[in-house]
């Protein structure tokens, strides 16, 4: 199979952030990136419009943010992010940082994720950053990989999720399946206490569902919704 060009890597990257941010899972702030190299990646850049995004609004940057092709266009203040998931986890192609609502009531009110919605059982134990502050230096990008660890996801308290995956569609489908998690376990809050599935369950579920086929299914989902 021949191997996508740069191209089309980066209009994969612009489809994801216009899906997620239709969505909502993203606003003005929202970014996402995927590895270009060992020491570099792709990342939407800081002044770009999420809703109105193409290929010319994506940027290469190097591990420390400045621009592979000596331009002048600058990444998201909180490249750090991205960069400290690719330095410590080389099976990561692509990170994806969202402003979900539902998950960041949960962390503002000191309610952990539970695994309430099946496809949740992939995201580990979805960790919580104890921090609202910008991750936008690589001190707090290490503290926050050192949250993370080799979880698909973390959260950072009342601020927002990060996603991280071997393909860009993996990465997608967990930066929605941990959005529609919070959001069945803040509706259920407010009729009484959520179902959480049992260990014996979420392994069940994830030998199911970790799948490239489910992954490009839950992207079809959201991308017929702007096509």
């Amino acid at each position: 199979m021949a191997q996508p060009s740069q191209q089309e890597i980066k209009q994969e990257l612009v489809d994801a952030i216009r899906m997620l941010e239709h969505a909502e899972y993203i606003d003005h702030n929202g970014h996402c990136s995927v590895r270009r190299d060992a020491n570099s990646f792709y990342i939407n850049s800081g002044a770009s419009m999420r809703a109105s995004l193409t290929v010319e609004d994506i940027v290469a940057v190097d591990l420390d943010g400045k621009p592979v092709d000596g331009g002048n266009v600058k990444p998201p203040l909180e490249f750090p992010i991205h960069a400290e998931v690719y330095r410590a986890r080389p099976k990561v192609n692509a990170v994806f940082h969202t402003h979900p609502q539902w998950s960041t009531y949960l962390t503002m009110t000191g309610h952990p994720q539970k695994v309430v919605y099946a496809q949740a059982s992939l995201l580990g134990d979805m960790p919580v950053m104890n921090s609202p502050m910008s991750v936008n230096t690589r001190e707090m990008g290490e503290k926050m990989i050192a949250v993370m660890g080799d979880n698909p996801v973390v959260m950072l308290k009342a601020h927002g999720v990060v996603a991280a995956g071997e393909t860009v569609l993996e990465c997608f489908a967990y930066a929605a399946y941990v959005e529609e998690n919070a959001r069945r376990q803040y509706m259920a809050m407010q009729i009484g206490e959520p179902y959480v599935f049992s260990d014996e369950e979420q392994a069940a579920c994830r030998q199911k569902l970790r799948s490239p086929s489910l992954f490009k299914k839950t992207w079809d989902h959201y991308r017929s919704k702007i096509a």
